[in-house]
Parts: C-alpha cells; structure tokens; sequence
C-alpha cells in the first residue's frame, strides 16, 4: 500500500501582513511535509485551496478534503487573530482534523489543541482576558463609553436620535406598505413645438446680466420664449429686466419663495412643447438647446433631458449632469454622486435631471404636478421630480453635447452658511425617500442606509454640524409619507440602471432606421483577443448589411469602445462588471451567478425598450439567464460551446468535487436556458445533437476571414512552433501544462522552440486557475507573449501550430485560422472538436503526448509532407469555413424571425 503524503494545512484566518510569516513558522514544524494553504486569496507559498467566504463551511470542507484526496494530514493550522471575519474558516480548520489541531496568535507564538496543552491554553486565555479588558477600558472602548455617557448625560442625545430614527423608519415603512396608491395624473397634449425657458432669480440681476446675452443667442435658434420668475428680489431686477429685456416674459413675486415653488410659477407659464430650467448662475455653450432636444427624438418617451455641466476654471467639478445612485459606497458616502461621463458617452440613463439646466416635455412636467414645493427652501426637489418620473416609466438621459458652465450656490451662498445648505440637502433626501419611493423594502434599504451614515458621521470625535441635527430631524419619516400612483417600473432595477454602471455610446448608425437587433454579450467583441470575440464581431459585421446592432455588453471599466464598433452599431451600452469571490453555492453555475447583475438586466430591459428590436441574441450560455427579460421578442441563444459537454470532458480528465459541482447546476441551468430561448444557435452538428428541449436549433458554423488571413509566401522559421490560447480559457492552460509535459522535452532536445500567444491578463488566470493547473513558463526554448492585436505574423514565422487540447466543446476558430494561413496543425482530437475535418489530409491528429511529439518531429523533418497538409488546409477553409456564406445563414435566420 501507498504511503500517504505527510501534509500541513495552513488555514490563513488572519490579516494579510501575517500569512508569509504563519506559514514560515508551519513549516519549520516539519519541513519534509508537503504544504497546502486554505485560503481566501492566492497564498505566497504552499499549495492553494481556495476557502469560498459565501459558502458554507460543509461546502468548503468538501472541496478541502477532495483536493487533499489521501493525503494524511499531520497538523492543521489556524490563526486567532481578533476582529478578523474568519470565525468559519477556523471552525473548518477544527474539523479537518480535530486532533491535530495548531492555534497561532498574531505574535506567532502557537499551541495544540488538546489536554497536554492546557497550561499553554490558559496561558492564551489570560493573555486575551487582559487585552480584553485593556481595549474596552480606554478611550473608544465600548465599556468606556458607556460610563463616559453616564457622567456626560448630553451625550445620549445621539443615540436617543438614532433609536428614534429606526423607530420613525419601521412606522414610515408600514404606513407606506399600507397606503393606497394614488390615481395617476393624464398627460394632456397640444402645445406647439419648441422650447419656454424659465429662469428663476432671487436678488440676481448681476447673475442675468452674464447669463441673458448669451441665452437669448442660443434660444434664437429654436421657437422659444424666456420666462424670468422673481423671486422677491430687492436689488432692482424687475425695472431693470423691463429696460433692458423687454422681450423677456417676468413673473413676479413680492416675498421669496422657494426654488420649487418659483420653477412652477413659469411652468405654469410655458406655451411651447419642452421647458427648460435654468439657473441664473448659468453660462450655456454653443448649440445648448438642439442638443437637449435632439434627446427627445431619439430616446421614446423621454421625460427629460440633462446638460453636462463644467465649472469656472480651477474650480473643483462638483457636479458634472451625470447623476447617479451609488450601487457601492462607503458608510460615510451620500448616497448621490456626479461622476463625469467619459468621452463619446451620451444619452445614458441618470437617476434624474439637475433643476438647473434640464429641458422637460411640459405635459410630462404638468402631469406630474411640477416640483414638490415640500423641499424647502432648495435641494432635492429635481431628483424627487426625476423620480416620480421614472415610476411612471419616462426616463431622463445625459445630453453630453449639452454644455454649461456653472457659478456654483451663487445665490444661495448669499442666503444661508454652508453647514445650513447641507442640512437642507440631508433633510430634503430623507424625506424624498419617504414621500416618493414607492416599494417599501427598497424605502426600508435606502432609509436605513440613510440614517446609519448621519450617525456614523454624528459619534465622530469632531461631527459635522449638520449631522446630528439632520438625525434628529429624522423622527418626521412616518409624517412625510404621500400616497402616490402605482409604479410600472421595477425600483430596484431602476436604482441599479442609475447606478453609474451603464454608459450608453452612440455609434455611427445612431439616426438609422432599420430593424433592429439587441446583442447582449458577455465582454467586448473587440479587440479580436480570442475565439469568441472573433466570431461575434465577424458576425456582426456581416448581421449590419441588413440591420441595426443595439451592443450591451459587460466591461472592467468604462471607456469609448473602438471604432470599429461602434462603425457596425446603432448604440453600444457598457455595465461595468461587479466581481465578487463572495457569492454562495447556489443551485446555479458560479459563472451565471457572476453574470446575473441587476444592472446589465436593467439595461438589457432599456435597450429592448428604446430601440424595440425584432431579437435579442444572447451570446454564451451563461447569458441565456436574461431570456425572460426578453420579454415578447424572440431571444436567441448563441451557444459557442455546450457548457455542459465541456464539464463532462473536464470531469473526466480530472475528478474534482468542485468541477462535479459545477457540472451538476450546468445540467441544469443550460438546459432551462435551452427551453426559454426562442432559437438554440451551435456551431456544429454535433453540438445542435446534444441540445434537448429546445423549441429550435439552428447550427451556424464558426468561420474564418479569408482575406485577412492568407497564406505567406515567406519560408517559417524551421523548427518554430506556435499555441495560441487565451488563459482566460480554463482548457488552454490545461491543454499547454500537458503538452509542456508530455510532448515537450523530447522537442526541445531536438531544437524546437516553441512561441506561445496567452491571450490578455495571462498572469490574473494563472493566479485565479492555479488550484487547476500550474503552467511552468520559465524554460529554455519559450517564446511568451500576451496579448496580441494581429496574430498572422506569429503564423507566418511558425513551422507548426499545435493544439493539445484536452477538454474542448464548440468549434476552435484557431484551427480555421491556422488552416487559412496555409499551417500544418498537429492536434488532439478534443482540438478540432466538431470540425469535419481528414485526420492526416488536413490536420495531423495524435492521442497522446509522445505521439504528438513525434507527429511534430516528421513533419520539421519532412517539409513536402508538411506542405502538402498546408495547401490542403487552405482549401478546405475555402470551400467550408468563410464568414460571407456563413454570414448569410445568419441573416436568413433573422428574416424568418422577423417574419413571426
């Protein structure tokens, strides 16, 4: 019998700075054992078993256990270092092996978890009893405080707020779970087309001074009128305004009133179609209104549009247009920011409009009743405006080629300190959120999250000012609660639309016309940084001939998405990816789980409604999560491989708990996904096979550019070899491990060297696959790049490409190119999976490494033989593999949809 491997098992619960110093200090207890480290992130040494913080301590002891298989396991190791949120993964550590069982502290002094100890144990015990004591006896300590608080009795006036402020909440919540909707108010339209621009102005006439010139050039160019609301100013502006601007329409007021209650005075006013507010510490730029208008033309029933707004140089942004709500802040953060767009960003989704510098369609604006005049005397009553707006299903968008300069609290810094300012704005988001949103679970999020933060920022040692007053004032939720009309939208998807993790970029064909098709994609189809990229974009390039591409895809970051592109589409829209390695175990792939985000699905649902497409195509499997989303349009279901049938392969070659996993939610999720959509796509006839429950399934091949790629003339280095596979791709970095070690070293020693194309961030998927497999790129005779723009040079300079894949499902469009180049390509069979293909005409076939190896040897050694398989190649791609005929089934199949 075997002698099982003496292993020590590293359990990281501590802080980061004293992982590489545990584990020094583990292995110097028996050098000779093999080290495994249980951890959360990559360990610096040892070999890495991921512990998942969102599953279950069962789930990762399973997983702990299969990857230690039979080996005996001599100490299990873990660190109690306090306040540290590793309670379960010690409680793993326990259970691995509870009689071998090593605690450390953070000064790494350790002892054994069992009676022979106990003097050690007491000895920790004692030593933890006096740093106990010694914390919460001085300052910040919570047995300090509390004995502080009973000789400083004004120092309950914070938590006595906050305890009535989750008090008021749980009341404005029921009161607000209980109250009957509101009837909603009818749009009535009518008015002539162009834009009232209303400028309300307390003791302002300096700011009209500067702004009027410049307003009345831009409204000249569209019908207008500019209506001026004075707000009970005393610095001479009503007679001069009539010197001065006859033209100009004045309302008057003798007393001040607040900014709400002015605006509605010149909304009630306005004779044309959309009204503009405006400031009066507003400079507009060139073509400011046909910019906010054009919005309305291309996004269906807008409710408002918003200018993005600069500010005075060498004055810091504070705001920029783009409003958002926050999907991830800090405690301390408002819930409110204004990030700046990024370049070509325009008509993106934005939780409302500034008051300031939107234009409104009047009847929308009337129907909702203008501005709530309850947010006195400013602030917060153009988001309370956008809000309700959205309930009723009329959205606001950025107009970025609209632009002002902003003289920022002008007037209102005359009126009132900084500290009073901000505890308008506090106050008044308090009470928007229990007058206007209307689900009450989300009111109970947003409302909690609310008042956490003002008492967090209220127990600092030097508060804001504003902060414990604005607390206190909390008590009024349950009084400002407002019946209002039923909402036809979902709120949580709509917080998660205005996140700021939707960017919305028009592209060249933004004016067009014609069908539309929505593609929801996983990530960018370019650059061409691997197969499905290549496939996608090729595809939609021939998809745009006959129809309009609406492109919502996932990104890392925001940024204008390339030329080329945006060239094929009517708009592309971004959703920046939220990862997490948090997520639990649940009874769906980790893959769907990391896809299914609220924004995309926001997104996905505004796309669909803005620009009414015939189909949605869902690119990858994991995607197939939005089909319901769809709604009445047909969702096609793009499958680049049969997910299911490559966890099977990678199950096989491999037996992991994890993979079995896996596979088992794989079952089945695809094939739910197989029943919603409205067509399965593959990209073979064996794939289409192994589709069950589908209502339709159509196989539309992979491809190649032929004439891109094209064979070279130039001789290939001799003995150069090239792989190309991006490490993204779990079954590359498997199928490079093993020919690295089976195929390799005989090559080698035969002079070969061997080039090889890792696909973007190789480095994050070695790291993030390294309990998978570990890929020795460190030796003689390698040549590694990572990513690659143009790959046909690399092809041109190769003898031989090779692809040893060991798990492979659809159909690898690195072979196709290979072959158009006119390559020798030595493959195993899971390499040309679902590709017809003659072993030994077109391609050179070997079932294992040796075999590979020599395969390879023959035809360096043998250039006719090797010739003779390229031109093969070629004209098998030729006649099988171009993107046009293929390009054309495509379209034939979007036709026959279309049809239905």
């Amino acid at each position: 019998m075997a002698r099982r491997e003496r292993t020590l098992v590293g359990f990281a619960s501590g802080s980061a700075d004293l992982i590489e110093s545990f584990l020094q200090e583990l292995q110097k207890i028996d050098p000779a054992a093999r080290l495994c480290v249980v951890s959360e992130f990559a360990p610096p040494r040892g070999q890495w078993i991921p512990y998942m913080l969102g599953r279950t301590v069962e789930q990762n002891l399973a997983r702990i256990r299969d990857e230690l298989q039979d080996a005996e396991v001599a100490w299990s190791a873990m660190i109690l270092q306090p306040r540290m949120p590793y309670w379960r993964m010690r409680l793993a550590a326990l259970r691995l092996r509870p009689s071998r069982v090593l605690c450390f502290n953070e000064n790494l002094n350790h002892f054994a978890l069992r009676p022979g100890s106990a003097p050690q144990i007491l000895r920790h015990l004692a030593w933890r009893t006096r740093n106990f004591i010694r914390w919460e006896t001085k300052p910040g300590g919570w047995l300090y405080t509390q004995l502080w608080r009973l000789f400083h009795p004004w120092a309950y006036r914070r938590p006595a707020a906050f305890l009535l402020a989750r008090l008021a909440l749980v009341l404005a919540a029921l009161r607000k779970r209980l109250a009957a909707s509101a009837p909603a108010e009818a749009v009535e339209p009518g008015l002539p087309e162009g834009v009232s621009i209303v400028v309300p102005s307390r003791n302002g006439r300096e700011l009209l001074a500067a702004l009027l010139p410049g307003l009345a050039r831009e409204a000249a160019k569209v019908a207008s009128e500019i209506i001026v609301v004075d707000n009970g100013s005393t610095d001479g502006t009503t007679g001069w305004l009539g010197l001065e601007w006859p033209e100009v329409r004045l309302i008057a007021s003798e007393k001040g009133l607040g900014f709400a209650a002015a605006a509605n005075l010149g909304v009630r006013e306005a004779r044309y179609s959309h009204t503009c507010l405006l400031n009066n510490d507003m400079v507009v730029g060139e073509g400011f209104f046909p910019a906010l208008r054009k919005a309305f033309d291309e996004v269906p029933g807008l409710f408002c549009s918003s200018a993005q707004i600069f500010f005075p140089e060498g004055k810091r942004r504070e705001e920029t247009g783009k409003t958002i709500w926050r999907a991830r802040t800090a405690p301390e953060d408002f819930p409110l920011s204004c990030p700046p767009p990024v370049e070509g960003e325009d008509l993106t989704p934005v939780l409302y409009g500034s008051g300031g510098c939107s234009l409104y369609d009047t009847a929308r604006l009337r129907a909702l009743g203008g501005f709530g005049e309850c947010f006195t005397p400013a602030y917060v009553e153009d988001l309370d405006l956008g809000y309700r707006a959205w309930l009723r299903g009329w959205p606001t968008v950025l107009a970025a080629q609209a632009k002002v300069i902003h003289h920022h609290r002008s007037t209102t810094s005359k009126l009132f300190t900084d500290n009073q300012i901000q505890q308008f704005v506090e106050r008044n988001f308090l009470r928007f959120l229990a007058r206007t949103v209307a689900s009450a679970e989300v009111f109970r999020a947003q409302c909690r999250r609310m008042l956490w933060r003002l008492n967090l920022l209220a127990s600092k040692m030097e508060p804001p000012a504003w902060a414990l007053p604005s607390l206190a004032e909390s008590f009024k939720l349950p009084l400002w609660v407002e019946r209002a009309p039923r909402p036809v939208v979902d709120e949580k998807l709509l917080l998660a639309l205005c996140s700021g993790d939707v960017a919305n970029f028009p592209g060249a064909r933004r004016e067009s016309q014609r069908p539309a098709l929505v593609v929801a994609s996983p990530y960018l189809p370019f650059p061409l940084s691997h197969g499905g990229a290549v496939r996608m974009y090729n595809l939609m390039r021939q998809a745009a001939r006959e129809y309009d591409l609406v492109l919502v895809c996932f990104c890392d970051e925001h940024s204008r998405p390339a030329d080329e592109l945006l060239e094929l589409c009517r708009e592309i829209v971004l959703v920046r990816r939220e990862g997490s390695h948090l997520r639990p175990l649940t009874d769906r792939p980790d893959v769907v789980e990391e896809h299914d985000q609220p924004a995309f699905r926001a997104a996905l649902k505004e796309a669909i409604r803005r620009h009414k497409p015939f189909a949605a195509q869902l690119e990858f499997t994991q995607m197939g999560l939005y089909a319901p989303d769809c709604g009445e349009i047909p969702a096609i279901l793009v499958e680049h491989d049969i997910t299911l049938d490559l966890y099977e392969q990678l199950q096989r070659e491999k037996p992991r708990w994890e993979t079995a996993q896996q596979l088992e939610r794989w079952r089945r999720f695809e094939t739910w996904a197989w029943s919603e959509a409205a067509c399965v796509v593959t990209m073979s006839e064996k794939d289409a096979a192994s589709v069950s429950g589908a209502r339709r399934v159509e196989v539309i091949e992979n491809g190649v550019d032929l004439a891109r790629f094209e064979p070279s003339e130039e001789e290939p280095e001799p003995r150069r070899l090239l792989f190309i596979g991006s490490f993204a791709h779990l079954p590359n970095l498997m199928a490079l491990d093993f020919f690295l070690r089976e195929s390799w070293p005989l090559l080698r020693e035969r002079g070969s060297m061997l080039h090889v194309i890792t696909g973007a961030r190789a480095e994050h998927y070695q790291e993030l696959y390294r309990d998978r497999v570990q890929v020795d790129l460190a030796q003689p005779g390698l040549e590694v790049e990572g990513f690659v723009s143009d790959v046909r040079a690399a092809y041109r300079k190769a003898a031989v490409v090779i692809a040893p894949l060991l798990a492979s499902a659809g159909t690898n469009i690195k072979i196709m190119e290979a072959m158009a180049m006119g390559k020798a390509i030595v493959s195993t069979p899971a390499g040309i999976n679902g590709l017809t293909l003659e072993e030994g005409s077109d391609v050179v076939v070997a079932r294992s490494g040796a075999e590979m190896a020599e395969a390879i040897l023959r035809l360096l050694d043998h250039p006719e033989e090797r010739k003779r398989i390229e031109a093969r190649a070629r004209r098998t791609v030729e006649e099988r593999y171009g993107w046009e005929p293929i390009g054309r089934k495509q379209n034939a199949l979007y036709r026959e949809l279309r049809r239905r």
